[in-house]
């Protein structure tokens, strides 16, 4: 394909709102205790998000990489100081969270109580936006912060990126897909569906995920000929799509090749169609406004649950659940989308202003 002409820059407005769906959709996962049991596919919406990175981070940066008027350590800079500030803001919370717990002896995870010294290596290693040497057994996870297990794995993948694959042949790209096809088909095996990565037995697994979605949606901006038309019924569509993918029922037997199937086939076709869709100004309103909020949504909705639940703790009766749930989700949502607009985009916009005046001074 030619390259995108890059006189008139483009967004792709749908692509905001599929991110937006998931991100909801993993809300969801993480408020069983409001809203019963965590719809059985929504953990696919992370591999979703890997797509989606890959597509657009090859739109911004692919091009600027390959004629190295970036370097790789730069893009990483730029990477991190994206992704920091509102991680920042959710570690304090998660931080303050445990540290309450441990003081008054209160259960957090499933009934497991605060271990201090866990607690002071998840603090530091969270700081550093490194993995924990240690699962933390009283979140199960590799980080206090617990979806960073998946930023961390794409922030691998950026630098992979970055390092070789912007100026990657199309054989070399397809060499790394297949090897992560490989890796994500022993874990559907080995774990019985694609949920898994956040801990250090499933480490393989997350890579394995990011590594194929990622590198899949960088082919896909890198061969995408469709020209962009505006077709709102088949942006409904597309979201659509999401929702039924994330919310399906699959039979426990099933959930390796449904698994399989979502993130090799039909995450890759949606992403393909839905880049060259725009939505209509109506439609275009609401999945801007949840692509805004979609990645404060994922870093914060543990936190802010987890406040929510020592504030409020009558929420999870059971004549008051539903409804705290649904509150909760729409409180999460904007509460994202103001601190976004508010905090992450202006402060964003002085990192990008002193990062330009760096650069032009040498």
């Amino acid at each position: 394909m030619s390259p995108t002409n890059r006189s008139k820059p483009q967004r792709f407005v749908l692509l905001d709102g599929l991110r937006g769906i998931a991100a909801v959709f993993i809300i969801q996962r993480h408020t069983e205790e409001l809203l019963g049991d965590a719809l059985p596919s929504s953990y696919l919406g992370v591999d979703l998000f890997f797509g989606l990175s890959g597509f657009v981070l090859a739109h911004a940066y692919g091009q600027i990489l390959r004629e190295g008027a970036m370097t790789p350590v730069a893009f990483m800079k730029a990477r991190l100081l994206r992704l920091y500030p509102l991680y920042a803001l959710a570690l304090a919370l998660v931080i303050a969270y445990y540290a309450y717990s441990l003081a008054i002896g209160r259960p957090v995870f499933f009934g497991q109580y605060v271990i201090g010294h866990e607690l002071a290596i998840g603090i530091v290693t969270g700081l550093l936006f490194l993995p924990s040497p240690v699962t933390i057994s009283f979140n199960a996870a590799l980080f206090l912060v617990h979806p960073a297990w998946s930023l961390f794995n794409e922030l691998v993948a950026n630098l992979a990126y970055a390092w070789k694959g912007a100026r990657a042949s199309l054989r070399q790209i397809l060499v790394v897909i297949a090897i992560s096809l490989i890796g994500l088909a022993i874990a559907a095996i080995q774990f019985d569906r694609l949920h898994a990565g956040f801990r250090w037995h499933e480490m393989y697994a997350g890579m394995a995920r990011v590594f194929f979605s990622f590198f899949v949606g960088v082919l896909i901006y890198r061969f995408r000929r469709t020209p962009m038309t505006v077709r709102p019924v088949a942006a409904i569509a597309c979201l659509l799509v999401v929702a039924a993918v994330l919310a399906f029922p699959t039979p426990k037997p099933m959930k390796a090749p449904f698994d399989l199937v979502v993130v090799v086939l039909v995450w890759p076709a949606l992403l393909y169609a839905a880049s060259s869709i725009v939505p209509g100004p109506r439609i275009a309103a609401i999945v801007s406004f949840l692509g805004t909020a979609s990645y404060a949504v994922y870093v914060l909705h543990v936190p802010l649950l987890d406040w929510a639940l020592v504030v409020w703790p009558s929420m999870t009766e059971p004549a008051i659940a539903p409804y705290a749930g649904v509150a909760f989700i729409t409180a999460t949502v904007l509460i994202s989308w103001l601190l976004t607009v508010g905090l992450d985009q202006p402060l964003q916009r002085r990192l990008r202003r002193r990062r330009t005046r760096q650069a032009t001074a040498f």
